[in-house]
Formats: C-alpha cells, structure tokens, sequence
C-alpha cells in the first residue's frame, strides 16, 4: 500500500522553506560569526604522497555558525606523550547551506579548510563535513555538520587582505613558519620593521632573494618565507624600511620559531667539536662493509 496521498512529508516546498528559514534564524541567535578560509592549492601537488607542498589561504570571511559542543571542545584533549603535549581538540559547527553558499561564494565546505574561532583565538582545520545530519527533515536537508580539528601549521601559506584579519593570520605564520638566520655588523645600529619584505638585488622587481621579517634581535634577523639564496658579504635591503646593510652570514639551523630545535646541536655533533671525530665520517672510500669489498 502506498503512502497516504494528502499528507505531503517529504515533499512539501512551503514547509521546507519554512524550517530552512528557522534554522538560519536559530543560527543567527544562537550562533557566533567565525572566519572562513578556503584552501588554495598549486598545480604542483605530489602525486606520491597525495598532498600539496604550497598551499596557501588568500581570503577570510565571515559567517555565522552554530557551535554543536557547548559543554567544552571533543576529541582526545590534553596528552602528554612521548613527543610533548598533544592538543588533540576538536569543535563540531553547524552551518545553513544556502547562508554558506552566499557568504562564501562556493557550494559547500571542503575539508582542508580553515574556521578561525574568536572566542579562543584558534584556528580549526575542517576534516569530516556531514551533509545528512539531521536526516532529512521533511524531505530536506538544511544545514551542513562540520567536524573540526585544531590546525596544526606546517608552513602554508597566509595572504588575507583587510587590516584585521589579515593582520591576524600574519601573525599566526611568522609566529610558526620555519625561519633562517642573518647576521649583520653589531655596530650598525639597524632596525627593520616586523613583517616587511627584505631582498638582495638592485630593487625588489630584480631582486634575487627575498624573504619577510619574523624578528630581529640586535644584530640578528629571523627571515622566513624564503625565496631565492641569500649571498653573504652583499647588502640586504628592506622595502618599507629602506634599510641597506651588509649581510655577514646565514645560518638555516637556528630556527626561532621553535623553542626545542635541536638542528644546530646535531650539525656540529655531525661534523666533531673542537677537533673530535664527528658522528659522521665520510673520508673513508668504503666506511660500510669493513674493507671487505
């Protein structure tokens, strides 16, 4: 026997309209605006291991959303592990699909992207959007579920325009991206300004390195976004500082974003301190098989 012809569940448009209206408004009400930021990927994507060397996120907006965990954030919480504290955090948001598609401009959530929460200041990486939850209600499904992860930087990329949020999102990679280390003469009393591009070259149009300011400590600048081979015993220059000074040396070992880098120890454990064989000796022709080959 088939359903009963007058009573429309699943198919009637007016009610709907109707609940997708509600779940806007309760989103409104009961939600909270956050930073949206679809990722942007290269052409050049390793086909080996299936991820993108150069990703980078070019645009912030905002838009409500619903947080699905008002008793505290999921997932694992704090372990202490053999490699630190893990901060395995996860936040689940509801968003309506037709408000995502205006504000954002594409069909639905992707994994990958990022949500920027306001209310701790943190940076959430989506890795499940669930488009079934609820299960059709009345024939159709209003809202997307988005499962979230704290972001972990691994040096992507940050080039948001605005004042704010971009301000925000800068900080957020020169506080974490991989830097190197240049040193300049201590008496020449330079400063450069945090966040600015620094080139070798005629202008930064020629220019045949660049890179921006992390930090800089008396005479020792932390540069990252590296492009290009910085030259020792040529000038530097920065472009909103208009800072010109000779350049004494480079080190890419000294990393001062992270606070447990052990590059530099091992480097010189490697290559034997103060006369002693280093852990690595490669002036034998055949160190592996003993002479025996």
């Amino acid at each position: 026997m088939a359903t009963n012809a007058f009573f429309k569940n699943f198919n009637s448009f007016p009610q709907q309209e109707l609940l997708n209206s509600l779940t806007k408004e309760i989103i409104q009400l009961s939600g909270i605006d956050v930073l949206y930021l679809p990722r942007n990927e290269s052409s050049s994507k390793d086909t080996i291991l299936n991820e993108d060397p150069l990703v980078s996120y070019t645009s912030a907006k905002q838009i409500e959303m619903y947080i699905n965990t008002a008793t505290g954030f999921e997932g694992g919480g704090d372990v202490a592990s053999k490699f630190g504290l893990d901060i395995q955090d996860e936040l689940i948001l509801v968003v309506n699909k037709e408000r995502f598609t205006e504000e954002i401009f594409i069909a639905n959530p992707r994994e990958g992207d990022l949500i920027y929460l306001p209310l701790g200041k943190g940076l959430f990486q989506i890795k499940f959007v669930e488009h079934e939850n609820p299960f059709y209600s009345l024939g159709k499904n209003t809202v997307h579920e988005l499962t979230c992860e704290l972001f972990r930087y691994s040096n992507e990329r940050f080039d948001v325009q605005g004042i704010e949020s971009g301000a925000i999102f800068d900080k957020i990679e020169r506080d974490n991206a991989t830097t190197i280390e240049l040193t300049f003469p201590s008496s020449a009393g330079t400063l450069f300004t945090q966040g600015e591009t620094v080139f070798q070259g005629e202008d930064l149009t020629n220019a045949t390195v660049t890179a921006k300011v992390a930090t800089q400590v008396s005479n020792t600048l932390n540069v990252y976004r590296v492009s290009g081979t910085f030259v020792a015993n040529e000038n530097i220059k920065g472009n909103v500082s208009n800072t010109v000074i000779n350049l004494d040396s480079i080190s890419d070992q000294a990393i001062s974003t992270s606070e447990f880098d052990d590059n530099e120890e091992f480097e010189l454990e490697a290559d034997g301190i103060n006369g002693e064989e280093g852990i690595l000796d490669f002036s034998e022709t055949d160190p592996w098989s003993e002479g025996d080959i």
